[in-house]
């Protein structure tokens, strides 16, 4: 428990312009999981507008869902650190 007192007292005298690393890995993972909800919920929409036969609004549903996955694999996929 002391620890984790220990990061947040470390995240929370911040001031601002930098952030522990941890802390931004922790919240590009929040995010990324936010999305990757985002995007399993506009699949199923998705597939009731094509089955529905309301093909234009399908093709944008289509194309959100693309561009929400993008982003959902280019937050989730770790990059490498620089150890230095």
């Amino acid at each position: 428990m002391a620890d984790w007192r220990g990061k947040i007292t470390s995240v929370s005298k911040t001031k601002g312009t930098t952030a522990p690393e941890s802390a931004k890995r922790a919240g590009l993972g929040c995010l990324g999981i936010i999305i990757a909800v985002v995007s399993i919920l506009t699949l199923l929409i998705t597939i009731g507008l094509f089955k529905s036969g309301f093909v234009l609004m399908g093709s944008f549903a289509t194309l959100f869902l693309l561009i929400s996955m993008a982003t959902t694999v280019l937050l989730l996929v770790p990059r490498k650190h620089n150890p230095l």
